[in-house]
């Protein structure tokens, strides 16, 4: 008995495992993805679609956590495109601003980003205002530096890895 052994070839386009891609573009697929993973569809009659068939279903479902996490990554790779996606950062700094423009005392974008990821840690806050969160720590996070910058070089080095950016 010959057994007979094929290797399937995988190739990709200078390093582009998801092809031509870009900030912008992966910056709509995060977007897509957070509008389509925490918003409950029209017409679905309730939380598990239940009364409309399966039109209108949501198939998965961000949680709170998916939910954050992706809003960083957006956010993320929405400083890296620039253009329409810079309103994001403008988000962000009225977000630190409240913080660091006195009221508060002495604090800095270090302080608004331990309470960002303080209310990231301690709080599970519903999908949509958790990505909110996500993307606004996102901005406070990358203006901030130091060790707040880690989750912006892991999510960007990954990036590149993959070839999206």
């Amino acid at each position: 008995m010959q057994h007979l052994v094929t290797t399937a070839t995988f190739s990709t386009h200078n390093g582009q495992l998801l092809g031509s891609v870009g900030s912008g573009g992966v910056a709509i697929a995060l977007t897509g993805v957070l509008i389509a993973g925490i918003r409950q569809p029209k017409g679905s009659g309730g939380p598990e679609g239940v009364g409309n068939g399966k039109k209108g279903r949501i198939r998965h479902r961000l949680t709170s956590e998916q939910a954050q996490w992706t809003g960083v990554a957006a956010g993320t790779c929405y400083t890296v495109a620039g253009s329409i996606w810079t309103n994001a950062g403008d988000l962000s700094n009225a977000f630190a601003s409240v913080f660091t423009s006195g009221g508060f005392g002495t604090a800095g974008l270090g302080a608004v980003s331990t309470l960002l990821a303080g209310i990231m840690y301690f709080r599970e806050l519903a999908p949509a205002r958790a990505a909110w969160t996500g993307i606004i720590a996102a901005g406070v996070w990358a203006q901030a530096g130091g060790i707040w910058g880690l989750p912006e070089a892991v999510i960007l080095t990954g990036a590149h890895a993959i070839g999206a950016l």
